[in-house]
């Protein structure tokens, strides 16, 4: 009788072995799904950060009723008397502020130049020394002496090492500086995504300290003779001890514009004795400008037009307030270890219940953990995120409960809906199906480059209030970017009161030239109706001046680590900017360049040849339905 082979017994067991194989598989994605996202979670890898800050930024929307007296005065381009807004009116004004008796007047602004002796200088420095002054001054990277005073501060051992430190500062005047009660830094750092989230509390300007404008204010208010740095880290103003975040960083909760209008003064209200003087008595002063050209205008999560004087007054409110938001140094230790615990609960209730229940019960935990941290929030201020450690709680069992296929699915619906607020719908789509189509690394393309630009746009400006502004951009670059995406083009940048698009970029767009000058037309139809809405008609928003031009274009990703942004450099993108600020001149609307009229099938209108700053004489064309 033949003998099977010794290897026959293996066999036989294989079937057995794959079919427990089969049994624990659920349970090994459970625990390897679990422990990844922990591991993710705890190493706070930057999508994680960055999901968090979107979530923090919704929680701290929520504005909270301030029982403080802050109030900001607006200084606008022009004095009470109509001329243009100098030193010699800021003297003025902070000798009314002075005259009713605030406690602190914290000046985010920078007298730095013209420091000699005259009449508006003296002036200015009196006013100063009658009132209790923090004068604000810019960080810098060149190395110089520290800015006078010197702060008086408090430092634990070791606490100033994380301090974030620079090499000099722009300061105030001597003779401002020596009038004022302290000086204090004003300058404001976005995230990556360009928001201001966080503020340094102290800074170390040329190895010396300095607390943040809105910490010296609100002690000074205190009458606090100096605050203290500790380790962990955390400050003490008072009796009130702050947690800080990192190096020495506090958020803040940022206000929405109907906050700043119950708070802010116009300085010439002050002037002309419009504004009460007894908001002032006793209050915290914060003085700055809203006007965009003296640069003072950030991103926060409430607006991409936030006053920094504005943020400076939200901190101030804080710290008032003791409601300063903090995110505690084992958040994310405590983050990443429930979702360890979940995905352990995860593996006991795929085994001992159907997965309906299972899902149930797994949900239940998550629902407890938001609230926990929601609670957290409401009650200490502590910013643990409530939605992210949930989900990843949640995600082991549905990776075992659902198909590849719906997991897929749900991944290209996120991608469609994050890209669709930068791209149109149709580039969108062919991206999601086919993601290598996007190269970002640079490369050389035809591009036509739209630029855009609103007529008197300085002006109106000074004509309506800091909240007008906001809300006339909003409503004004929705409608243009809408247009730019309907024609297929990609919003590269808005800077300012401009739109910079392009077409043909990232992906192949065929008749980019001819789309570009239907989104040109669109864009003067729709701006001219928009101007006419009753709601804007009297804000004298100006017309929309547009150049376009096509040409050779490098396109990439370009930035530092703190901001990244895909943007095009070539003759063709700066030609565009100036043929906008052509029309000016030419007396058009839309002014071509002859890189687009060569391409473009559209009929045009020839202003034949013209001077342009860099590029010589250049022959132009417009579109005749928006010509004059």
């Amino acid at each position: 009788m033949t003998q099977p082979p010794a290897s026959h017994p293996v066999s036989t067991r294989a079937p057995a072995r794959l079919g427990a194989l089969r049994q624990i598989w659920p349970g090994l994605v459970v625990l390897s799904v679990a422990l990844t996202l922990s591991l993710v979670i705890w190493r706070q890898d930057p999508l994680v950060v960055g999901w968090q800050d979107r979530v923090f930024d919704t929680l701290l929307k929520q504005t909270v009723a301030a029982d403080v007296r802050v109030v900001v005065i607006d200084i606008g381009a022009q004095d009470e008397t109509g001329l243009p807004w100098d030193r010699a009116a800021t003297a003025r004004l902070i000798d009314k502020i002075a005259d009713a008796g605030p406690a602190v007047v914290a000046v985010d602004m920078t007298f730095s130049g013209t420091c000699d002796s005259g009449p508006p200088n003296d002036a200015l420095a009196r006013a100063i020394a009658r009132a209790p002054v923090v004068l604000g001054f810019l960080l810098s990277d060149r190395r110089g002496p520290p800015p006078t005073p010197r702060p008086v501060i408090a430092m634990a051992s070791g606490a100033g090492q994380a301090l974030w430190s620079v090499a000099g500062a722009e300061a105030a005047c001597p003779a401002f500086a020596q009038a004022a009660r302290a000086v204090a830094p004003v300058s404001l750092v976005g995230d990556r995504d360009a928001r201001v989230r966080r503020i340094a509390a102290v800074v170390a300007v040329a190895g010396t300290p300095y607390p943040a404008l809105a910490v010296e204010a609100v002690r000074i208010a205190r009458a606090d003779p100096a605050p203290m740095l500790g380790l962990g880290p955390w400050l003490r103003i008072s009796k009130d001890i702050l947690p800080l975040e990192g190096a020495a960083l506090l958020r803040f909760r940022p206000s929405d514009p109907a906050v700043w209008a119950g708070r802010t003064f116009a300085a010439t209200d002050v002037l002309t004795g419009q504004a009460d003087p007894d908001r002032l008595v006793g209050a915290v002063v914060l003085v700055g400008s809203s006007l965009p050209q003296r640069g003072g205008l950030r991103a926060s999560a409430t607006s991409p037009l936030h006053p920094s004087v504005q943020i400076h007054a939200d901190l101030v409110t804080d710290l008032l307030t003791g409601r300063s938001p903090h995110r505690p140094a084992r958040a994310a230790l405590v983050e990443a270890g429930f979702v360890l615990v979940a995905g352990a609960a995860a593996l006991a209730v795929l085994i001992w219940l159907p997965p309906v229940p299972a899902l149930i019960c797994l949900l239940g935990l998550a629902v407890a953990w938001a609230s926990g941290a929601l609670a957290a929030f409401g009650i200490w201020n502590w910013l643990v995120d409530p939605a992210l450690p949930a989900l990843a709680a949640l995600l082991p069992v549905l990776l075992a409960l659902i198909a590849k296929a719906a997991a897929s699915a749900r991944a290209e619906r996120q991608l469609r809906a994050r890209m669709g607020q930068l791209l149109p719908r149709a580039i969108v789509a062919r991206i999601a199906d086919n993601p290598n189509l996007l190269r970002l690394d640079g490369e050389s393309r035809l591009v036509t480059a739209l630029s855009t630009d609103i007529e008197g746009f300085s002006t109106m400006t000074r004509q309506i209030g800091p909240q007008e502004l906001v809300r006339v951009l909003d409503a004004y670059f929705a409608l243009t970017c809408q247009i730019v995406m309907t024609h297929g083009g990609m919003i590269d940048k808005l800077v300012g009161d401009s739109v910079h698009a392009l077409f043909n970029a990232p992906l192949d767009q065929p008749d980019h030239a001819d789309q570009a000058l239907a989104c040109a037309a669109a864009i003067c139809r729709a701006t001219e109706a928009f101007r006419q809405r009753p709601d804007i008609a009297g804000t004298g928003l100006g017309r929309t001046r547009i150049g376009v031009e096509t040409g050779v274009a490098v396109l990439g990703d370009v930035g530092a680590e703190s901001k990244i942004d895909y943007t095009a450099y070539g003759d063709a993108v700066n030609l565009a900017a100036r043929l906008q600020d052509a029309n000016k001149t030419l007396g058009t609307a839309v002014c071509i360049g002859p890189g687009t009229a060569a391409l473009a099938t559209t009929p045009l209108r020839p202003l034949g040849p013209v001077e342009v700053r860099s590029f010589g004489t250049v022959d132009l064309f417009t579109l005749p339905d928006t010509a004059p």
